[in-house]
Formats: C-alpha cells, sequence, structure tokens
C-alpha cells in the first residue's frame, strides 16, 4: 500500500468535519520568470503571504503540525509555480532517500500538492516531491480513489539547508484540465491541498485539514484563488519514439522462420491535444512496451484464466476514466471486470495445428496499429471516457511435412472500443453512468470464424448517491451483454466452465449446438458506511446470468451466480498506548447458481494493527461450510465442495529502518485431505541512500485429492450421465525467488534489474472417478475398480477391468517446470517527459515430463538454461511547452 498520506487518507474513515471550514489562499502572477533551484530567492516567496498552519492527521489526529510549513502558489502564461519551505528542527533527521520516480515506499520525507483543477471537488491531480528532488505524480478521483500511474510532465528542484528542506515545482498549464471564460479568467476556483509526510515521526499533516476520522477527501480540499490572468493552456503534445533492438534465441527456439538472431527497429509515437471543455484527446501510433516488466511464470492446473495486471504505460494512464462495474463495498465477490486493457494486443487466439508441423512462425503478441482516448471531466459535470484500438489480421508462416510453406491466419482485424460516461450532480454526492464496450472483428478466414466471436457487446449504466456528508453509500450497476459468432464459438463458450450449459443435472440450463448469439446480465446493489464514528460496513448483492460473457474485451471467470456479501469494520487510525493505528473486521458471502443450488458459503475475520514501534501485523482466519460445486467437474454433475479452512499471517518489520524483513504464512485445508501451505518473505536493504537490494523467496507445497484429469464418454456409467470423470491426487511444490535490485544516480537516472527465477513440479498419483453425484466420492483404478497398466506416453486405465466398458489412455500428468524472467532498465530522463532507455530482458523456460521435488536446486539451475535475450535502445522526446 502506497504511504503518501493522500492515498492513505483515501481510506480513513468517520465523523464528519463541517466543508464550510475550508480555507482559502491566493495565486499570484509572476512577472518574471523563476529560476527553479529551491533556494526561494525569488521576490514573489518573500513578498506573497504563504499559505501556513498545516493540521495532523497522523498520529495525533487534528493537532498542530509539530513542525511549520510554508507555501505560496504562482503563475505565469506556462505554468503553475508552487514554493516550499519546511522548517525541520533537526534537519541531520530529514529522511531523504534516493529513488527512482513513483517510487512510494522508499524511506523518506515528502510534500504534496493536489490541484482540483476541474473545480469539481471528486478529481485532482497530485504531484509530490522529497528532500532529494525524487518525484511522485498521482490522478485522484471520485473523491477518495487515486490512479498513481498517472504521469505528468513537469519538474521541481529540491534541496536540504539548515533550517529544513526547501522545494520549488514548475507545473506546466499543458499537464492540468481546466477551461477559461474567453481568453482570460477562470471559470471556477480551483481546489488546492498540501500535505507533509515526516518519515521519522510517521507524522502527516495537511494545510486543509482531511481528519483520519472524517469522509471524503478531494471535497476538503481548500480554494485557490488569484487566477483572474490564466490563459488557455498549450493545446498540443507530441511523443515520438525510435527503437532499435538485437533478438537471440535458444537452439531449441529457432526455426526456418525463427533465426538465431535478427535486428528490428520500429517509429511511432503519442499525440496529446487538450480540446474545449476540460477534455484530452490521446493517441498513439504503433505503441512500443519494449521497457516493461515481463509477467511472472506460472503453472495453472484449474480451468480458469490467469489474471495478470496491466504494465503498458497508454493503458493504464487515466485508467479510471473507462472503469465500470464497481459498486461502494467492502466485500464483493468476483465480479466481471468489464474492461481489461490486456485484451487488446494479447497473444494470437489461434496457433497452427497438425501433426504434420515442422515449423511455424508467429510473433508472441498481436501489434496495436494505432489506438486513441478521449477524457475529462466538463465544468457541468459529465465524466467522460473514450478508448478505441485497432489490432491488424495477424498470419502465422507453417511449414509442412511435405515441404511446403502456407500462411495462417492467427488473429483477425479487431477494433475494440470502450465508451464511459458519468453525470455528477448535487455537488458531486450523487452519480449517474453509461457504459458501453463493442469488439468487432472482420471474419473473412474460416479458421478463424471458427475460433473467435465476430462482435461482442455489453451496455450498462450505474448509480451512486451518498448522504451525510458522504458517510452513507448506495450504489448500483445493470448491464447487458450479447455476443455473436458461429456455432463452433458459441459451442465453445456454451461449454466454458465459468458458464457449462452441457452439465447434465442443471435443469436450468440449455445447451444449443445451434446457437450462433449468447446474452446475459449483471446487476449488483450496495449499501455502506464508507465514513463514521470508526465503524463500516456494507451489504452487497451482485447477480451475473448464466449467458452473461465479456471476456472479449473484459475478465471474467464466473457466470450462473447470486451472491449476498457482507461485511463489519471497526477500525482506530488513532495512536495509543500500544499501537499507532488497528482494525478488525468480519466478512461473509452467501452464493447461489440460478438453479438453487447453494455453492459457496464462507465466513472470514481479518484484524490488523501498527505498533508503536512501526511493525505491521495482521491475522486473517476463513472458513467455509460444506456446499455444492458445479464447477468441479467442468460441465458435469454437481459434487460436494468440503468444508474448508484458510489462515494467513503476515509481518513487518519498521519500514525507517535500512534493513526491512516482512514474512508471509498462508494454510488452506479441507476435510477431505487436500492441503496448501505457502510462505513467503523479503528482505529489503537500503546500505546507501541511492542504492536498494529486495530479495523475495517464495515456497509452498500443495496436496490435493481432487485435481481434474479429463473426462472420459461411456454409456455404461449411468450414475454419471453417461460419462467418467477421471481425477487424481497431486503433489505440488514452487519456490521462486523475487530479485531486484534499484540503483538511483539522480532522480532522473535509475538502473532497475529484476530477476525471477522460478521452479514448479507436480506428481499425479491414484488415479480415480468421481461415482456420485450431489457428492464427494471417488473410486480408485486399480483398488476400488478397474484397472492401471503403465504404457508408453501415460496411463492405460480399464475402468471395469473384465467388463464391456473401454479402456482409455491419460497421457503423462507428472511435471517439472522452471523458469527464469528478467529484465534490466536503464533510464535516463534528460528532460522532463523526454527518456532514453536501455534495456535487456531475457525469458528462460524448460518443461520435463517428470516430478522433481527438489524445487530449490531448479531455481538455482534456471539460471544455466538457454534463453531469449532482447537488447534494445529505445529514444523518446517530448515536444510541448
Amino acid at each position: 500500500m502506497s504511504r503518501f498520506s493522500f492515498a492513505v487518507a483515501l481510506l480513513c474513515a468517520a465523523t464528519a468535519s463541517a466543508v464550510s471550514a475550508q480555507p482559502t489562499m491566493r495565486a499570484h502572477w509572476l512577472p518574471a520568470p523563476i529560476t527553479l533551484d529551491g533556494k526561494l530567492d525569488e521576490p514573489v516567496w518573500r513578498q506573497a503571504a504563504p499559505a501556513t498552519g498545516f493540521v495532523q492527521r497522523v498520529p495525533a489526529n487534528g493537532e498542530k503540525a509539530s513542525q511549520r510549513s510554508d507555501v505560496w502558489v504562482a503563475y505565469d502564461a506556462d505554468a503553475l509555480y508552487v514554493g516550499v519551505r519546511n522548517f525541520d528542527t533537526a534537519p541531520d533527521s530529514i529522511a531523504q532517500q534516493l529513488g527512482r520516480r513513483d517510487a512510494d515506499d522508499i524511506y523518506s520525507d515528502w510534500f504534496f500538492l493536489g490541484l482540483d483543477s476541474y473545480g469539481d471537488r471528486r478529481t485532482a491531480f497530485v504531484f509530490g516531491v522529497n528532500p532529494r528532488g525524487v518525484l511522485r505524480d498521482v490522478y485522484l478521483f471520485n473523491d477518495t480513489e487515486a490512479d498513481d500511474s498517472w504521469d505528468a510532465v513537469w519538474n521541481v528542484a529540491a534541496r536540504v539547508d539548515s533550517a529544513g528542506w526547501t522545494a520549488e515545482f514548475r507545473i506546466p498549464l499543458s499537464q492540468l484540465r481546466y477551461d477559461v471564460n474567453g481568453a482570460v479568467g477562470a471559470v471556477r476556483p480551483w481546489g488546492v491541498n498540501f500535505s507533509r509526510e515526516i518519515a521519522r515521526l510517521g507524522e502527516e499533516s495537511l494545510w486543509s485539514p482531511a481528519p483520519a476520522n472524517a469522509p471524503g477527501f478531494v471535497s476538503r480540499f481548500g480554494t485557490l484563488t488569484g487566477l483572474d490572468s490564466l490563459r488557455p493552456p498549450s493545446r498540443t503534445e507530441f511523443i515520438p519514439y525510435v527503437r532499435a533492438q538485437v533478438e537471440t534465441q535458444p537452439p531449441a527456439g529457432r526455426n526456418r522462420f525463427t533465426p538465431g538472431q535478427a535486428l528490428a527497429g520500429a517509429v511511432g509515437g503519442d499525440l496529446r491535444v487538450k480540446l474545449p471543455q476540460s477534455l484530452t484527446l490521446t493517441a498513439t501510433l504503433n505503441p512500443d512496451f519494449g521497457q516493461v516488466e515481463a509477467d511472472p511464470a506460472v503453472v495453472n492446473l484449474t480451468a480458469f484464466e490467469v489474471f495478470f495486471q496491466e504494465r503498458r504505460p497508454f493503458f493504464l494512464e487515466n485508467a479510471d476514466g473507462c472503469a465500470f462495474g464497481d459498486t461502494r463495498t467492502s466485500n464483493s465477490n468476483d465480479p466481471p471486470s468489464f474492461f481489461y486493457s490486456r485484451r487488446i494486443g494479447r497473444a494470437p487466439q489461434r496457433r497452427p495445428s497438425g501433426d504434420d508441423i515442422v515449423a511455424v512462425g508467429i510473433n508472441a503478441q498481436t501489434p496495436i496499429a494505432g489506438a486513441f482516448k478521449l477524457s475529462g471531466t466538463t465544468p457541468s459535470g459529465w465524466q467522460i471516457g473514450v478508448l478505441n484500438a485497432t489490432t491488424p489480421h495477424e498470419h502465422a508462416e507453417v511449414l509442412r511435412s511435405n515441404g511446403r510453406v502456407t500462411r495462417e491466419g492467427v488473429e483477425p482485424l479487431s477494433n475494440y472500443h470502450v465508451s464511459r460516461l458519468r453525470r455528477l450532480l448535487n455537488g458531486g454526492n450523487t452519480g449517474v453512468g453509461a457504459f458501453l464496450s463493442d469488439t468487432r472483428r472482420v471474419l473473412d478466414d474460416s479458421l478463424l470464424a471458427a475460433r473467435v466471436a465476430s462482435s461482442a457487446t455489453v451496455a450498462g449504466v450505474d448509480w451512486e448517491h451518498a448522504w451525510r456528508n458522504r458517510t452513507y453509500t448506495i450504489s448500483g450497476v445493470l448491464s447487458y451483454s450479447q455476443v455473436r459468432g458461429s456455432t463452433a464459438v458459441l459451442q465453445r463458450l456454451q461449454r466454458a466452465n465459468y458458464r457449462s450449459f452441457q452439465r447434465p443435472d442443471a435443469a436450468h440450463l440449455t445447451f444449443d449446438p445451434s446457437r450462433t448469439a449468447l446474452g446475459g446480465h449483471y446487476a449488483a446493489l450496495s449499501l455502506a458506511k464508507t465514513a463514521g464514528d470508526r465503524v463500516l460496513g456494507s451489504v452487497t448483492y451482485e447477480e451475473t446470468s448464466p449467458g452473461f460473457e465479456v471476456n472479449d474485451l473484459g475478465f471474467q471467470v464466473r457466470s450462473d451466480f447470486r451472491t449476498v456479501s457482507t461485511a463489519l469494520q471497526y477500525r482506530n487510525p488513532f495512536i495509543n498506548r500500544w499501537s499507532r493505528a488497528w482494525s478488525l473486521g468480519t466478512f461473509s458471502t452467501f452464493a447461489d447458481n440460478f438453479g438453487g443450488d447453494q455453492v459457496e458459503q464462507r465466513y472470514a475475520l481479518f484484524g490488523e494493527v501498527t505498533l508503536l514501534n512501526f511493525w505491521e501485523l495482521s491475522l486473517r482466519n476463513s472458513v467455509s461450510p460444506q456446499t455444492l460445486s458445479d464447477r468441479l467437474l467442468r460441465g458435469g454433475p454437481l459434487a460436494v465442495r468440503p468444508r474448508s479452512l484458510d489462515q494467513g499471517f503476515e509481518l513487518t518489520t519498521d519500514s525507517r529502518k535500512p534493513i526491512i524483513l516482512s514474512l508471509e504464512l498462508g494454510r488452506s485445508t479441507d476435510v477431505a485431505g487436500r492441503r496448501q501451505v505457502s510462505v513467503e518473505t523479503e528482505i529489503d536493504w537500503r546500505p546507501l541512500p541511492q542504492l536498494r537490494l529486495r530479495l523475495g523467496p517464495e515456497y509452498s507445497t500443495a496436496r490435493a485429492v481432487d485435481q481434474y484429469v479429463q473426462r472420459a464418454l461411456d454409456p455404461r456409467a449411468a450414475a454419471t450421465f453417461g460419462a467418467r470423470y477421471v481425477f487424481a491426487n497431486v503433489q505440488q511444490r514452487e519456490a521462486r525467488l523475487n530479485t531486484r535490485l534499484d540503483w538511483t544516480f539522480s532522480p532522473w537516472l535509475s538502473l532497475q534489474l529484476f530477476l525471477q527465477p522460478f521452479a514448479s513440479a507436480g506428481q499425479f498419483s491414484r488415479f480415480k472417478e468421481f461415482t456420485t453425484p450431489r457428492a464427494f466420492r471417488f473410486a480408485e483404478y486399480g483398488v476400488d475398480a478397474g484397472e492401471v497398466t503403465t504404457v508408453s506416453g501415460g496411463q492405460r486405465i480399464d475402468p471395469d477391468g473384465a467388463g464391456p466398458s473401454p479402456a482409455f489412455i491419460v497421457p503423462t500428468q507428472d511435471f517439472t517446470v522452471r523458469a527464469l524472467r528478467g529484465n534490466a532498465v536503464l533510464r535516463w530522463e534528460y528532460q522532463p517527459g523526454s527518456a532514453l532507455f536501455f534495456v535487456w530482458s531475457q525469458q528462460r523456460e524448460v518443461e520435463l515430463e517428470v516430478a522433481n521435488f527438489g524445487v530449490a536446486n531448479q531455481v538455482g539451475r534456471a539460471f544455466a538454461d538457454p534463453g531469449r535475450h532482447v537488447f534494445l535502445i529505445k529514444y523518446s522526446k517530448w515536444i510541448g511547452r
């Protein structure tokens, strides 16, 4: 969690103080430019009256700040300037660790300024600096939510002296969003606030108070006046880039289409245009993400897709503008993500197949031809977010055994569109919005037409109303989806494990092989107490109909689901004799499918505390009584989900120290014999202000007694509706070592090294078949029924021995996977907004059909495996003012 006050304040609860008490300050016009050196020797910093009188939020809520801060604001035709004098009675103790831009977990003092240039009391642009000049910027929205992936083009200078430390900010007006009335004159006053953190004291204070027991945050900003001479901002910014790279392949990855070494280059860029009504248009042509960190290696034995975080800057920036589907709640149950930007530019959805394939040349990711975003909040209170992206028709080159080379389609020409509109009313306490996502594909290729949908559309509305100074909130979502495509595509969607229309004992589901369209709905309603007298809570109802589908441009792991979730939490954010803050919460979840079967029931207790010595501890305990499972057999009949227990413990030592230790333990069991234990540790060592090393070994061991393997059709298996559902016991072990080295030469020049060796091994045993619907019973082959014979490539199973049922083969399931993901990035921001990258990335992976449980040794061996390496140089230039 981010430690700076603006982000922490978002989570605070309780009794409201009067908004009318918010302070006001004046910005001054600059007749002469300012030299950005942190010295505060310009006349405007000496002659104007500063904003002062900061008030603590923690540890002594409502008390005067222990150290004085003075702040001035000025502006000229191009930029807004802020001067800061942070007095400190112990300047030798000022925490000032170096880190790269947006480093939010270094040991350091900080100063932040927030600007609500929309004047809507719900959104703000936050700029921060530490005593060494490290920059941080965050975009706040919906009054209390933060997007720390937002990056603006601005500059700041900071210096430490005998009285404390100072800073001078220069924020180009082009980076802010506002409207002016004609040539000059702000339409409405801006909101403004300042925050200071003193690391050694654990103190956070603000100029316009946002108490730890009060709701809202941006709505509590003070007012900035004196903007009468404000001019419209610069309308256009352009950031072109050039990239050159060398890629090498291991021997096993080389073929006729993939040489051992290849040179490549690319040219592209981003364009930002400020539009009227505080809107901004951002466009990108041939975007490049070569400096982005690779996804971690995983082994997935479930039937569900793994969710990976978005890391690409174009999609991260202002991502909240397209966000939809969430209600104000403290507990929900896997709601769908309506917009999952990683669907755009994903790996090709089809791969050439056939026993006669000799070699295939295929891109790892589908390139993005171009994309644009429109975002902003108009002066009348309309929040607008639009994104459109196009990916080209991708082909793979295929060499077959007869020597013929063909080109086969693997991804169609596709257009992805998202529109989000929201109207703020009642001073921002009420919001009503709409959402539309639409995916269109050109399917002139029969192979692709049988694999992907031709169109997918999701439309919805949402609403929110808060009262009692945003202490209580009621919010809701209603949406509908429709997917169209060939019968083959719709059969696949109907059989997907999160839907399972083919379930033989589900009277409310019907599998239709002739279907060419599928539709459904999602709805949610939440009543929540998000602030007040230390007690928080929520009640949430959600339902996802069996036909609801958003995976073409969203992320969904469940349909056919009705759930009620509750949360009750007591928070004490104030320092006392034994802690700095603590909280205790209880959560519950109850879920049925649309057939009335109870498929989930869970009760959880959670507690966390920050001790006086800054150590942090948390405990969780979750119990799930026995219910039914409509997913265990992956399209088969209902089974019992055994009663289970999940427990966890986390401990982090004092984050102010040069060495920080953390430990996380997890344990999960059920009455049928499933058991999983995981241990995660991290050593965070900061030997020098500019150097940081983090080592994070992880280890887990798991035993499952209900691992699904395959289905074998057999009309004689009458009890299980003409099919045998084969399971196994699995023993699995995993280990990984997360290694990060950050060397920050200056706030503008840094080297980051990331290495993650990983190993996983699984051994399958005691193959068996499920015998009794609505129970948890199995017959082990070779013991309770049938015969098992080891053959080349797997196990031959005769389910009834000498009986008439046919035998079948279970391919070898045992595995050992070891992998290494790593990259090194040297980043030089040679001027604000312009950067030069030197990147080395590598990926190594080996898979074996045998279980080697010495996973710690396998982690070490991953460094010696042959791998794919990419060396690239990327140059970008910000053109604007």
